[in-house]
C-alpha cells in the first residue's frame, strides 16, 4: 500500500508553516498512532491534528504542536509526531519532546525543556529549573540553573554541574591546573599541596626532636633531630645559648626535608 499524506491544519498566523506528515498504512487519512502518551495504540485521523499558530511558527509531525490552537507562539519551532513549542521562540525536536517556555529548547525523544528557560538534549533529558541545562539520554537538571552533563546525570542542587549520579560517577579528565581563586584544581596540584603540608609536618617534628641536655649560665648546646610523617622525612639542626649570667639565652634551628626550608629563630630572658 502506498503512504498516505494527511493534511494537516495551521492557525491563520502570518509566516507560520505547517508540513504535511507522512505516514504508512490505513485509508482516508485514519492511521494508528501510541499518541501523545506513547504507550496507548489509538486511530486518528491525521487531519488537523498538527498545528502551526503564530508568527513564523513551524511544525512537523504528526500531532506536532508550534502553539496550540487557541494560544499563539512566535517562532516557535516543533518537529517530530507530538512534539510540542509551547511559548515564543520555543524549539521541540524528536517524539514527544515538550519545550513549554520561551526561548526553551528540547531535542530528543521525549526530551522536556519545562522551565524558563531551559534546555534539554538526550532521549528522556529534562531540565525543570529555570535556567537549567540537561545533556544526555535522561540527564536531569531539576534545580536552578543546574547543569547536568552525560546519560543519566542528575543535577538536583542550585548552581551546580553534574557529570554522573549516587552511585555512577564520572571522572573529569584533562583538567588544567587552576589559576583564578574559584577555578577547579586537578589532582597534580591537590597532591603538590598534600606535599608541602607533609613535608612542614615532618619538620616541625625534627625540630621537635632536636633535644639538648639543660645549660648552664654561659653554656652553649647543640642538638639534632629527625621527623617523618605520611612518607616524608626531614633532618634539623638546633643551637640555644645561655648568657654567663644565667638571665638570657637564644636560639636558632634550621630544617630541611631536601626539597622544603624552614628556620626557627628565638630569645628570651628572665628576671625576679
Amino acid at each position: 500500500m502506498a503512504p498516505i499524506v494527511a493534511a494537516s491544519n495551521a492557525a491563520n498566523s502570518a509566516g507560520s508553516t505547517v508540513l504535511p506528515t507522512t505516514v504508512g498504512g490505513g485509508t482516508q487519512g485514519v492511521l494508528q498512532t501510541f499518541g501523545p502518551s506513547g504507550n496507548t495504540l489509538t486511530t486518528v485521523n491525521a487531519a488537523g491534528t498538527t498545528v502551526a499558530n503564530g508568527v513564523d511558527t513551524t511544525a512537523t509531525g504528526l500531532g506536532a504542536q508550534a502553539g496550540t490552537a487557541t494560544t499563539p507562539a512566535t517562532g516557535a519551532t516543533a518537529y517530530g509526531a507530538y512534539a510540542q513549542a509551547l511559548a515564543p521562540n520555543a524549539t521541540a525536536i524528536g517524539y514527544r519532546s515538550v519545550a513549554s517556555f520561551a526561548g526553551g529548547v528540547a531535542v530528543g525523544n521525549n526530551a522536556r525543556a519545562t522551565a524558563d528557560p531551559a534546555t534539554a538534549i538526550g532521549d528522556s533529558s529534562l531540565a525543570s529549573g529555570n535556567d537549567s541545562v540537561a545533556i544526555g539520554a535522561n540527564a536531569q537538571a531539576t534545580a536552578t540553573r543546574a547543569v547536568a552533563i552525560g546519560a543519566g546525570s542528575v543535577a538536583a542542587d542550585p548552581n551546580t554541574v553534574s557529570v554522573g549520579s549516587a552511585g555512577n560517577e564520572r571522572r573529569i579528565t584533562n583538567v588544567a591546573a587552576g589559576i583564578n581563586p574559584t577555578d577547579a584544581v586537578n589532582l597534580s596540584q591537590l597532591r603538590d599541596v598534600s606535599r608541602v603540608a607533609y613535608s612542614g609536618t615532618a619538620m616541625s617534628f625534627a625540630l621537635n626532636g632536636a633535644v639538648m641536655p639543660p645549660l648552664d649560665p654561659g653554656e652553649k648546646g647543640l642538638g639534632i633531630g629527625l621527623g617523618a610523617y605520611k612518607g616524608y622525612s626531614a633532618v634539623a639542626l638546633q643551637f640555644k645559648s645561655i648568657s654567663t649570667l644565667g638571665y638570657r639565652a637564644w636560639g636558632v634551628g634550621v630544617t630541611t626535608t631536601g626539597r622544603e626550608w624552614g628556620l626557627q629563630l628565638g630569645w628570651g630572658m628572665k628576671w625576679q
